[in-house]
């Protein structure tokens, strides 16, 4: 037969397309939490450690990762949104003590689409579950994807390009434990919200 060419039923077929429905992971925590600790079970000491991800994991997998493993004391996420599913989970590791305070600085395109009836009101809940918790929203021109948590086992970094919502994007993420690197984010951020985060 030819290179490239297929023989079927005595024709010579050549370029050749098949269409399929576009195969979407279904957000599920706890898969995401299983595909990450397949690759590193415990939490980061010394080492750096760096993943890329299809589609199979986000950074709400990394915080239930922590978040099973320590007691959170203090979380800062910088992101663009917050998505209801990611929230809700934020919501029930608050409610089983894993996760006490909270911080979100958000993207302005995440509130103005609330305001304007463009979005599916993400925004109004995280306002919700913020007045209930004790929890804080600043809201900036942000496209930052940085998250800090102060845990029971030590200080942790999670650097992405993974916004904290739904995503099946092709996603990288940096992730370690380093009290200088969460003072310097954390220092940065204060600065830039003009004190509002604390």
């Amino acid at each position: 037969t030819i290179p490239g060419t297929r023989a079927r039923e005595g024709f010579f077929m050549g370029n050749e397309i098949i269409k399929l429905p576009k195969k979407r992971y279904q957000f599920h925590i706890m898969r995401e939490k299983s595909e990450i600790e397949s690759l590193c079970h415990d939490l980061p000491g010394r080492e750096i450690r760096k993943y890329i991800s299809v589609g199979g994991f986000s950074a709400i997998g990394f915080i239930k990762v922590v978040a099973d493993q320590a007691k959170i004391y203090r979380m800062m996420v910088s992101t663009l949104r917050v998505g209801k599913k990611h929230l809700m989970v934020l919501n029930e590791l608050h409610r089983q003590g894993k996760l006490e305070n909270a911080t979100f600085i958000v993207g302005s395109v995440m509130k103005n689409d609330s305001e304007i009836g463009k979005s599916y009101g993400y925004y109004t809940d995280l306002q919700t579950a913020c007045e209930r918790n004790g929890w804080r929203i600043a809201v900036l021109n942000n496209h930052s994807k940085v998250i800090l948590l102060d845990t029971s086992k030590g200080k942790f970094v999670i650097e992405t390009s993974s916004n904290l919502n739904e995503n099946p994007s092709i996603e990288q993420f940096s992730f370690e434990k380093s009290e200088p690197l969460y003072n310097f984010y954390m220092g940065a951020f204060k600065e830039i919200t003009g004190g509002e985060i604390t």
